[in-house]
């Protein structure tokens, strides 16, 4: 078991060209919550993502999911896609989409390895990829150019050029599984008591995929408390409202838990407690 506060967590300003894709604008700041382990297929990074105004990225796509809680503010993702605070979107693989800051906002995203088995870079990965190009090339806001010895002028999507010089091979996308990104409302969702634990209650929002990414939400009364079940999958969880207690750590707003396969932490909330669940994929 791991649990992270935000006081505790990385804060990271803007990120070096090359290292966030076709991004533009100001005013972005990012805070890593937790991590998964660099290299592997389920790798995966959940973070608090500040967005100012004159934000935006064109349309474009990645070779991973990408799950995007508003937490604050809205986001808008082409024509009719607008997330609002407490709304949350998912965003597969070979997906195309666009972004637009509204506004000052406050995300919370996990970016992980989707069904195909891709991955998903590294921060420092990012870093030095994009740390080695910059001695071929250069970046804008949204690709990197280069030429050759004959002269010959050459451009791509930047993150596509990072991640092709880390693995060593061209980029490849999936055929997406959903079409569009599916935004989801979840107070439109009932509240499910949970089997035999009074002053619990679940939301589920959905299972994503053909490798398991499940979404829900979790209600904890003041007062009372919960032994997780032990699960099969990775599971992550954010406190969006309310604190109390894992195995006598505290929680409060904005900690995040993440919990093995196998284990079970107790919860106890001091206050209501509200949660976000994300059970990550399995590729075993």
């Amino acid at each position: 078991m791991q649990l992270v506060r935000l006081q505790d967590s990385t804060r990271f300003e803007p990120p070096p060209a090359g290292v966030h894709g076709a991004h533009a604008g100001e005013g972005v700041a990012f805070h890593d919550l937790l991590c998964g382990a660099e290299g592997a297929t389920d790798n995966h990074r959940l973070q608090l993502v500040e967005i100012g105004a004159g934000y935006n990225a064109g349309r474009h796509r990645h070779n991973f999911d990408q799950v995007r809680v508003v937490l604050e503010g809205q986001f808008a993702f082409g024509p009719g896609l607008v997330q609002g605070a407490g709304s949350v979107g998912y965003f597969c693989e070979g997906t195309w989409y666009e972004q637009e800051g509204t506004g000052r906002s406050l995300t919370l995203l996990l970016q992980l390895g989707g069904s195909s088995g891709s991955g998903y870079l590294s921060r420092r990965q990012l870093a030095e990829g994009s740390a080695a190009l910059r001695h071929k090339g250069e970046f804008s806001d949204s690709h990197f150019t280069w030429y050759d010895a004959n002269g010959m002028r050459y451009q791509k999507d930047r993150y596509e050029a990072v991640w092709e010089h880390v693995n060593g091979r061209p980029i490849q996308y999936a055929r997406p599984q959903y079409a569009t990104p599916v935004l989801m409302e979840p107070e439109r969702f009932g509240w499910v008591p949970a089997t035999g634990r009074e002053g619990v209650w679940l939301r589920t929002l959905g299972r994503f995929g053909d490798r398991g990414l499940a979404l829900t939400q979790l209600k904890i009364a003041p007062g009372m408390s919960l032994e997780l079940p032990r699960g099969e999958q990775v599971l992550l969880l954010v406190c969006v409202q309310g604190g109390g207690t894992v195995e006598g750590r505290t929680y409060e707003r904005l900690s995040s838990l993440r919990v093995e396969p196998g284990e079970a932490p107790r919860l106890c909330a001091a206050r209501e407690s509200l949660f976000y669940g994300f059970e990550l994929p399995r590729f075993d």
